[in-house]
């Protein structure tokens, strides 16, 4: 009998102790989740496996999609499948401690299943909702449910610096740039990217504008809209890029040409996780800065 009270005095020391669990995260969804810092994490979005890689907590990544790139690491984590589809087989055989996704990476009925299959699920903001703001709330809820909240704060004060820096050298030019992002999977289909997307963030952050901010979303390109849009410059994911055969290859999409961007061949290659506002945007908008202004003159 004493051995049983002292058992159950023990278990209950455990389940009231601060340290059994992190403090609950409130996901986008309305559900909460209030776990110990998990050891095993499923992460859907390459945004947030870099977020994960960036605390410090990049050994706990056991699965992600296949849309990352980076770290290298990333390289040897087990793939769920597509980013926009991730296998939930997949995800259970792993045995995470929880799974943590943007919203446009998991449905609602794919994280009933996995809860269903007593997986906690930490749903967060879409990856580009409200540009640096988002990321940074991002980074803070992952923080938390680690219970590593001073390692977000260090995460978000040092893109906080590399923006500053960023921004002192769009502050010196005196043009703002149509910019116009094309994402095509070879030379027979392409499509545009409107305003609520991670590249519009990309674009607004170089001080451009978005040359499709007419729209939202994604829409099929078409020779009218280009010559409409008729952008300064145009940028695409380096392995749309390759898919399309190089600059002369998206010059005979339709209406390229025809734009200024075309006429200049201005076409620029940016990193494949773009469309994912995650912790090296500030990284990203730099390098375009750059591209975009090569041949400006001083």
């Amino acid at each position: 009998m004493r051995a049983l009270a002292i058992s159950m005095l023990f278990t209950g020391t455990l389940l009231v102790s601060p340290l059994a669990s992190a403090a609950p995260v409130k996901g986008a969804d309305g559900q909460t989740v209030e776990i110990a810092p998990p050891k095993r994490v499923v992460a859907v979005n390459s945004s947030l496996v870099e977020i994960l890689f960036g605390l410090g907590k990049g050994d706990t990544v056991v699965g992600t999609d296949i849309g990352g790139n980076f770290p290298p690491e990333q390289a040897k984590i087990a793939k769920v499948g597509h980013p926009y589809h991730p296998s939930v087989e997949g995800i259970i055989s792993l045995k995470p401690d929880v799974v943590v996704a943007s919203q446009e990476n998991l449905e609602a009925a794919t994280a009933v299943q996995l809860r269903g299959a007593r997986i906690p699920v930490l749903v967060l903001e879409n990856s580009s909702k409200e540009g640096i703001a988002g990321l940074k709330r991002r980074i803070d809820a992952v923080a938390r449910l680690l219970d590593i909240p001073e390692a977000g704060q260090k995460m978000t004060r040092e893109i906080d610096q590399r923006l500053a820096e960023l921004n002192k050298r769009i502050a010196a030019t005196k043009t703002k740039p149509r910019i116009l992002f094309i994402y095509a999977h070879g030379p027979g289909e392409a499509f545009v990217y409107g305003r609520d997307t991670g590249v519009h963030v990309l674009i607004e952050l170089v001080g451009g504008q978005n040359a499709a901010d007419f729209t939202t979303g994604t829409k099929a390109l078409t020779a009218e809209g280009m010559v409409l849009a008729a952008p300064d410059a145009i940028i695409m994911l380096h392995r749309s890029l390759e898919a399309v055969g190089g600059v002369a290859g998206a010059l005979k999409l339709p209406g390229v040409a025809l734009t200024p961007a075309g006429k200049n061949s201005k076409i620029i290659g940016v990193d494949d996780t773009v469309r994912w506002v995650g912790p090296r945007f500030p990284l990203f908008a730099d390098s375009l800065f750059t591209a975009l202004h090569a041949n400006a003159r001083p």
